[in-house]
C-alpha cells in the first residue's frame, strides 16, 4: 500500500489562469483583465491562448506572482467574472 505524498506550494510562486472567453467578447475581455492586473497590482503577463476548432470560444493565458493561496483565489473570483469568460482553469 503506498501512501500519498501531499505537495505543499512554496509561496511566492508564479501561478498561472487560463480564461476560455467567448470569441466575440475576446477585445472587451482582454481590456478587462488588464484593468483587473493594474488594479490589482498584479503584474499580470497576458497572452493569448488556443481557440476552439469553431471559433466560437477563445483562450487567455494570464501569468502573475502570488503569496498566498488566498491571493490566487481573489484573482480567480475576480478574473471569473469579467464579461464574456465561460469558465476559468
Amino acid at each position: 500500500m503506498s501512501q500519498e505524498k501531499k505537495q505543499e506550494i512554496q509561496f511566492p510562486c508564479q501561478w498561472e489562469f487560463r480564461l476560455v472567453t467567448e470569441a466575440a467578447t475576446l477585445t472587451d475581455s482582454r481590456s478587462e483583465v488588464e484593468a483587473i492586473g493594474q488594479s490589482e497590482n498584479a503584474g499580470f503577463s497576458i497572452t493569448a491562448g488556443e481557440n476552439s476548432k469553431s471559433g466560437k470560444y477563445a483562450a487567455i493565458r494570464v501569468a502573475c506572482e502570488v503569496d498566498s493561496l488566498e491571493r490566487a483565489r481573489e484573482l480567480a473570483k475576480r478574473l471569473s467574472n469579467v464579461k464574456g469568460v465561460r469558465f476559468l482553469i
